[in-house]
């Protein structure tokens, strides 16, 4: 048998199969007794460990249980039962020396520690590298053991652990095999900086190496530590070196090497192999060019000094991007320089089971003619005969899918003049040297390695179907090789075949394969591994199905968080885990992104493992977070607008946003734009209608500034929406937007077909004058747009039978009066609406109503009146943070000036003016500043000296 308590628990039998051992209890007795094998154990001391202080009065019996299931689960068929013995004072468990890990590594440590006395510096490395070879983590790592039973053994086992460690790197450094060691020492300083051994052995592996201020800088490292932590100065040895290194004392440099290298771990260099493992490249590699340049570019640095760092070039990157086709490609470009060899290693970092280090090391020595029974145990002394082969000569290798920089690490040469590049899906930051992170193909290499595949005139003769293809790969060249593979195999099928193929929605994965390359596969494996997370099914692999739901575009931290209903830290966390692992992008910062192919297969796991249910709530979650969003920006942009009614939202508590003014409302609109738009879709589409049209509705304030296809696509939803849910009000309340949005345009032709089918919505409707107040005053602005002032007139007259105290519709009705002539009777008509506005409070539409006042004012020929009422029209906009009010004012404000013949303060409110429309986007306006402000400085009198305006 082989039992295990260096790591995780481990009974095995002497084939190296796993017998495990039943319950947690059973495991907890068996493992109480390993700790002190062949020693009596007492009653007390077992009923503690198992049961802590609530140990039950079936304890005992319960034991005799426990202790016949565990000789059940060791019974080899050669009668185990003697191995547990059974005495009144407690229980004895019988062990061989070879069979106990920890009684291995303890004679591994007392043998090490006689061949140190003995100055046997050879027998010191290989005994504690046999020694370390045995640890696979922190001992008894899954076992329920109360503190005080395990806390001690452990204890011992680490210090232990540590003392063989010192012993490895003194032996090291007498053998000069002080190259590569520093990275090693400088973490153990790091995770024990008390340890004065371990400052020395890094100071003079430092020395040695050439970096006489790195090992000074160390040791001040280590007395500042030692100072703060205890208030004591190093022990004197540790200062003495210091003075040694300061002084350059010969002494200190590096020793003979031994005439023969040691038998029992390696052979000589002159013996070694000169491999030659690298895989075939690709005939048709494509694309990539720029990235192919700088790898072969600083690979053909090679003399480089030394003892300098060798450099690892790595390039990470998502499943199907082509890391390692384009490192082989650049391997095979560069191989001449490395002619003592070139090794291929495939880490399996992005499996379930990664290689470890240690096996890892012992295929490399294998690969530079290694005999099997010449490779020593444990990492340590397996990555100092690697070192030791590889030193002096210039070799080029190939480590391929790498699961993190610990598993790379022990595998790099320690000396200058071999190259080392490194593929992974994991971004590697701690090495110095090249780093690419590979993304999508721009489209015109993605279109080149299409053609490359299916043949130009094939993919020329479909343009539109091509590009169609394009962007269900989304630039990955696996899935463009794939996708060509198929297409070149199948000479029936057009490009508009596959094209067809790949869009028919939900099947996008399915089609991209060809023989055992699947594309789900090999994107897959990134995901797997957010299942052995530490936060569980509950952590990043949770976030990443539901996260698919979104919508296809960037989202930010908070987005996130509605939709997986938790904290922001948390989820920023997430999202930041799955950058790293490359199945999310980030364009910006706190920005996020799916590529297409990752977002439909986490769209594909949502739906295998997450139940409708939860699916819909998320998704429900999200868009009710826009609908508070929304809402709360419109307060802001327009404090007088109708507001979507928010009472019946589930959830309504969550996700809450608000905004300090119009500055800020309007920033969060700009950045949320298209996930805002894209969730009235995402709504509709997973049934949730009275959510799409109100997100649709809440949307006007902002849209109306510039964003005028976003209007019409989103209302367009939102009418679908509410007419799927039977709500005519909301079906009106689209209408009517709708035509708001032509209006906006410039279309009021189309506008007006809009208002009259929400006017038939209301019609005949009891309770609805204010709608059709609204409805009818909105077509009179129409009419006033087409130029027709007495239509106009007539519908805001109707609109004030329905809703007579409007302020709204007084202003408008005052406009029409204006464009007719009729300047006295507009006047009058805002001198009732100012006593309304000001019996209401409504300070935007008197403000509103002040800025027409000007207009009016204007057409009588009073533009000193009408300067007054712009004036007065401001202050509120400023007070009330209306931006896109106080542009139109400063707009009508450079027109009176402009008429009352001052034309510096003309352009100085046209010049303000323009700035507000264009950070808007109000577009047609700012069409007619620029035109205004070109001809005023091209008059020859030119604008005059310019003074702000009041």
């Amino acid at each position: 048998m082989r039992f295990g308590l260096l790591g995780s628990f481990v009974v095995e039998d002497a084939g190296g199969t796993p017998r495990p051992v039943g319950t947690p209890k059973a495991r907890a007795l068996l493992a109480v007794l390993l700790m002190r094998p062949d020693t009596l154990v007492s009653w007390d001391t077992v009923k503690t460990a198992m049961w802590g202080n609530s140990i039950p009065a079936t304890a005992r019996a319960s034991l005799h249980n426990h202790v016949a299931r565990i000789r059940r689960d060791l019974d080899d068929g050669g009668g185990t039962e003697s191995r547990i013995q059974v005495a009144p004072v407690g229980f004895r468990l019988r062990v061989a020396e070879d069979e106990l890990d920890v009684s291995l590594f303890d004679g591994f440590l007392c043998r090490a520690r006689a061949a140190r006395l003995a100055k046997d510096w050879t027998a010191v490395e290989a005994l504690t590298g046999s020694a370390l070879a045995l640890w696979r983590g922190e001992p008894l790592s899954d076992v329920a053991l109360p503190d005080t039973e395990r806390g001690p053994f452990v204890r011992r086992l680490e210090e232990a652990r540590l003392q063989v460690l010192e012993w490895r790197y003194e032996a090291d450094l007498h053998l000069g095999r002080h190259q590569g060691i520093a990275a090693e020492l400088a973490e153990l300083v790091a995770a024990h900086p008390l340890r004065e051994t371990f400052h020395g052995q890094l100071m003079l592996a430092l020395h040695r190496s050439g970096r006489q201020a790195d090992a000074l800088l160390a040791y001040d490292t280590a007395r500042r530590t030692i100072r703060s932590e205890l208030g004591v100065d190093p022990e004197p040895g540790l200062v003495e070196l210091h003075r040694r290194i300061l002084r350059l004392d010969p002494a200190l440099a590096v020793p003979a090497a031994p005439e023969e290298p040691p038998a029992a771990v390696g052979t000589s260099a002159s013996t070694a192999r000169v491999p030659h493992q690298l895989p075939s490249a690709i005939a048709d590699f494509t694309g990539r060019e720029d990235e192919l340049g700088r790898i072969v570019g600083e690979l053909a640095v090679t003399d480089r000094p030394e003892g300098a760092t060798v450099l690892v070039h790595r390039v990470s990157g998502g499943g199907g991007m082509g890391k390692t086709t384009l490192m082989v490609q650049a391997a095979h470009q560069i191989r001449a320089r490395f002619p003592d060899g070139q090794i291929f290693l495939d880490l399996g970092g992005m499996t379930t089971m990664p290689m470890p280090p240690e096996t890892a090391l012992g295929l490399l020595l294998r690969s530079l003619g290694v005999a099997p029974e010449e490779v020593p145990g444990g990492v340590q002394a397996r990555s100092a005969l690697f070192r030791s082969l590889v030193a002096g000569r210039r070799m080029l290798i190939l480590l391929d899918d790498a699961g993190d920089a610990a598993q790379v690490r022990p595998l790099l040469p320690g000396a200058a003049g071999s190259a080392v590049l490194v593929t992974s899906r994991r971004r590697l930051v701690s090495f110095p040297g090249v780093r690419i992170d590979l993304g999508a193909l721009p489209d015109h290499e993605a279109h080149r390695l299409l053609s490359s595949i299916v043949g130009e005139e094939r993919v020329a003769a479909h343009p539109e179907a091509t590009a169609e293809v394009l962007r269900a790969c989304g630039g990955m060249p696996l899935a463009l090789r794939l996708a060509g593979s198929r297409l070149a195999a199948r000479p029936a099928w057009s490009v508009q075949d596959l094209a067809h193929r790949l869009n028919n929605h939900g099947r996008v994965l399915r089609e991209l394969y060809a023989d055992d390359l699947h594309v789900r596969t090999a994107l897959q494996m990134s995901y797997e591994l957010l299942l052995q997370d530490p936060a569980g099914p509950a952590g990043p692999a949770r976030a990443f199905r539901l996260l698919g739901l979104m919508p296809s575009v960037a989202f930010g931290v908070e987005a996130a968080a509605a939709l997986l209903e938790c904290d922001e830290l948390s989820v920023e966390d997430w999202l930041e885990a799955l950058v790293d692992a490359h199945l999310l992008e980030s364009p910006a910062p706190g920005r996020y992104q799916f590529h297409c192919l990752v977002q439909a297969l986490a769209r594909e796991l949502a739906k295998e493992t997450d139940t409708e249910e939860e699916r819909l709530r998320a998704v429900e979650r999200l868009v009710t977070w826009c609908l508070h969003g929304a809402d709360a920006a419109t307060a802001r942009l327009a404090p007088s607008a109708r507001r979507v009614p928010l009472e019946r939202i589930p959830g309504q508590e969550r996700g809450r946003v608000s905004f300090a003014g119009y500055d800020e409302a309007y920033a969060w609109c700009e950045r949320e734009r298209k996930l805002l738009v894209a969730g009235v879709c995402l709504a509709h589409g997973a049934g949730l209608h009275a959510l799409a049209w109100k997100v649709a509705a809440a949307l006007w304030a902002y849209l109306r500034l510039g964003r005028s296809d976003d209007w019409l696509s989103s209302h367009t939803i939102g009418l679908a929406a509410a007419r799927a849910d039977g709500d005519e009000l909301a079906e009106a309340w689209m209408l009517n937007g709708l035509g708001n949005s032509r209006m906006q345009v410039g279309r009021p032709d189309e506008a007006i077909e809009y208002y009259r089918q929400a006017l038939s919505v209301h019609e005949g409707r009891p309770g609805r004058d204010r709608e059709l107040g609204a409805v009818l005053s909105n077509i009179g602005t129409c009419w006033t747009d087409l130029g027709d002032h007495e239509s106009a007139l007539r519908y805001y007259q109707q609109a004030l039978v329905h809703e007579s105290d409007s302020a709204a519709t007084m202003n408008n009705l005052a406009d029409a009066l204006a464009n007719l002539g009729r300047h006295d009777e507009a006047l009058a008509v805002l001198d009732e609406a100012e006593a309304t506005q000001h019996a209401t409070r409504d300070r935007v539409s008197l403000a509103i109503g002040l800025r027409i006042r000007g207009d009016v004012l204007r057409g009588a020929r009073r533009p000193a009146e009408a300067v007054e009422a712009y004036r007065r029209a401001l202050v509120l906009q400023r007070q009330g943070g209306d931006l896109h009010g106080e542009a139109v004012s400063l707009f009508g404000l450079g027109d009176a000036f402009a008429d009352h013949g001052e034309p510096a303060e003309a352009v100085a409110c046209w010049e303000r003016a323009l700035l507000g429309m264009e950070r808007l986007g109000d577009m047609g306006r700012a069409v007619e500043l620029r035109r205004r402000l070109a001809e005023v400085r091209a008059s020859p009198a030119g604008p005059g000296e310019a003074r702000t305006p009041a």
